[in-house]
């Protein structure tokens, strides 16, 4: 009886390692972001580690997170600083906008800020490609963005539920700061659910 309670493969102990999972990979992320041009590297071994360990069930999260960090360090810092460059643009243009249409949105200052908004919600959404991407396939820069942006284009739909997804995240992150311990790992889980049948086809492809 006490041999089953105390079973590492007992379904609460299993149950509690991934939350263990869940928490540290977080932490270990949020960690590896800090210098901001290695959140490309961060996201993509975060992607993979979520997929395989946390979705799929093998064994070693660690060191295949690691192991994806320091493969894809290069092109994924490179594509980082891409990527913070259009959200710095983005940012100064969602600014502007609000400070010429807050309080009146039946003008058209007002109009043109919440239709920005809705596009800001899609382009989070074509953000959201690049490094999950980077996780499955090699590119260099300019072929892992474009063929991002034309897989985005391409599944629009799903590029929408993305970018929403991503907002979600990153205001709950805002209005409950202690979410930032197991969101990262939640956010990567729910987008595999989405990207993964469009990455399935590809890597059929490649293989074949």
């Amino acid at each position: 009886m006490l041999g089953q309670i105390f079973n590492p493969e007992n379904p609460f102990f299993r149950a509690l390692g991934k939350c263990t999972d869940v928490v540290l990979l977080s932490l270990l992320w949020l960690v590896c972001c800090l210098p901001l041009f290695t959140i490309g590297p961060a996201t993509a071994a975060l992607y993979r580690v979520t997929v395989r360990c946390v979705r799929g069930g093998q064994n070693g999260p660690y060191a295949m997170f690691w192991e994806t960090f320091k493969q894809n360090f290069k092109v994924g810092a490179l594509a980082s600083l891409a990527v913070l460059a259009a959200g710095a643009v983005l940012i100064a243009v969602w600014r502007a906008l609000y400070i010429m249409g807050v309080g009146a949105a039946d003008s058209f200052a007002g109009v043109v800020y919440y239709a920005f908004l809705i596009v800001l919600v899609v382009l989070l959404g074509v953000f959201s490609y690049p490094f999950p991407v980077l996780s499955r396939f090699t590119f260099r820069v300019g072929g892992l963005l474009s063929n991002s942006v034309k897989l985005a284009v391409a599944h629009l739909p799903t590029t929408l539920l993305l970018g929403i997804l991503l907002t979600a995240a990153g205001l709950l992150c805002f209005w409950f700061f202690l979410a930032v311990f197991a969101l990262p790992v939640l956010t990567a889980l729910l987008q595999s659910l989405l990207l993964e049948r469009i990455f399935r086809p590809y890597e059929q492809a490649q293989r074949e």
